[in-house]
């Protein structure tokens, strides 16, 4: 007769969900898709109600945010104030690495 066999105890405990969920969507080939709608949630939070509606796109790649905007005057109203807005971004997001923000005008494709 077979003993049963006893489950080893993990030395860490538990697991974090935002650990699980890391682990799970880099598995399935979705993390960066995840960070980049983190990233872009917590831009549209940092620049308000009223900027935000003048954000035409956000894209994240090698530790720099790009924002797109469909309005010159909204865009340098966030160039004036862009160390403040990296600063806010990278407190709310210190595991994802931002180093620099980029701005630029978004432009219509033609079909």
């Amino acid at each position: 007769m077979r003993k049963p066999r006893r489950r080893k105890k993990g030395e860490g405990g538990l697991v974090e969900v935002s650990e699980l969920l890391e682990g799970a969507l880099q598995a399935l080939g979705v993390k960066g898709d995840f960070e980049k709608f983190r990233v872009e949630k917590k831009c549209r939070e940092v620049l308000g109600e009223k900027i935000s509606k003048a954000l035409a796109g956000v894209s994240f790649g090698k530790s720099t945010v790009r924002m797109e905007f469909n309005h010159s005057i909204w865009m340098q109203e966030v160039n004036f104030r862009k160390s403040e807005i990296l600063r806010k971004i990278q407190e709310g997001l210190p595991d994802i690495g931002i180093k620099n923000l980029s701005l630029s005008l978004a432009r219509n494709k033609k079909p």
